[in-house]
């Protein structure tokens, strides 16, 4: 069975990304872009804009972004917001864009939080724009899965746009968030909770695929707990950075696999650290792999994907959950707040992000 995006279109790193916006947009002075992105402390906030308008200063470019105030936020926290806006003005103030805010209430619940973005995307009229281009690397999982929902749902037909999810990537970064996980009621991600109620069917067989990351132990347990998978396919970031990554993981988590009676290590699967594409074809594969041997017992095959890795390797996902929507549940568990230590060296940090540009719909996949 042929998959959407068996073959694709990305762009890794300074140099090659440089060459593509300059090449690309060399003709089309007249196109009009849509960036979207989140405002808050990270500081790869405006890496992803800052490379394009340098490349591009005389783009059409309308921003949007997504904020994310918190009023009790660490002091560390806020000093990177802070930074972050002034510069996002800055940016501003150079190259004329024109800039749009939406305020996220945070008094909301999650779930209500999610609905109020994904309205907001999918009542945006987008007929003016050429390229959409969403940079998640300062995005929650949670708004970014069905932020990209919504723009891949509203231009996947119409082969004249282009949509784009870029990333500027620091595992670094990822990992030294401190973040306090609401694990106390586990549910699938609002958008993605394809066969996730229990009475839905009696003869549903459940497949959990662990994308394997730095994230904490009882994230893992209490996901594997509410889905209450037959079986369990681990995925490993190699090659990685860190050519131990992966061993240093399979340590991480051997309580776990030890307690769940875990011994089948030809389930264990490894994906690029960095392609998000190549995730996407090996769960793919799986998917495909199951419905066919389960197809005589059940049309019910339900895969549960716990999202514990990357924000770049967590697209692979994303890709995997817009394809397979009607048998794929992710799971997201949320955080009831984040935490830096020092701004200063996370601006330092930030110094060695990866950018990476992912061509998702338009004319790059237009049929001769």
């Amino acid at each position: 069975m042929k998959k959407r995006w068996e073959s694709y279109v990305m762009y890794r790193q300074n140099e090659k990304l440089v060459e593509f916006w300059k090449e690309y947009y060399k003709d089309k002075s007249g196109a009009k872009v849509l960036f979207l992105l989140g405002k808050g402390f990270d500081p790869r906030m405006n890496n992803i804009l800052k490379l394009f308008l340098e490349i591009n200063p005389e783009q059409v470019l309308d921003c949007v972004a997504f904020d994310f105030p918190n009023e009790k936020d660490p002091a560390e926290n806020k000093k990177l917001y802070e930074i972050n806006s002034q510069q996002i003005s800055e940016l501003k103030d150079q190259y004329g864009f024109d800039y749009e805010e939406l305020q996220i209430d945070g008094s909301l619940l999650w779930d209500k939080r999610i609905a109020q973005v994904s309205r907001q995307v999918i009542g945006k009229d987008l007929s003016a724009y050429n390229d959409v281009i969403m940079d998640v690397s300062s995005l929650p999982r949670a708004f970014y899965f069905n932020i990209g929902k919504a723009l891949f749902n509203k231009l996947d037909k119409d082969q004249s746009k282009n949509l784009f999810f870029a990333v500027s990537e620091n595992v670094t970064i990822d990992e030294r968030i401190k973040k306090t996980p609401i694990i106390d009621n586990i549910e699938p991600l609002v958008g993605f909770r394809s066969l996730s109620s229990r009475e839905s069917n009696l003869d549903r067989i459940n497949i959990l695929i662990n994308l394997m990351g730095d994230q904490n132990i009882d994230i893992l347990r209490s996901i594997y707990n509410h889905f209450q998978p037959s079986d369990m396919f681990p995925v490993l970031p190699f090659p990685s950075k860190d050519p131990r990554h992966s061993d240093y993981l399979m340590l991480k988590y051997h309580e776990f696999f030890t307690e769940k009676q875990f011994t089948e290590p030809q389930n264990i699967t490894y994906a690029d650290e960095q392609n998000p594409f190549e995730l996407y074809r090996i769960v793919s594969n799986m998917i495909q792999g199951h419905q066919a041997t389960f197809k005589p017992i059940s049309d019910h095959v339900c895969f549960g994907i716990a999202l514990l890795t990357s924000k770049l390797l967590s697209l692979g996902a994303l890709l995997v959950g817009l394809e397979y929507n009607n048998c794929v549940t992710i799971y997201n568990v949320s955080s009831a707040n984040y935490e830096i230590e020092d701004a200063t060296v996370f601006k330092q940090i930030n110094e060695v992000s990866e950018p990476f540009l992912l061509w998702i719909t338009g004319e790059a996949y237009n049929e001769n």
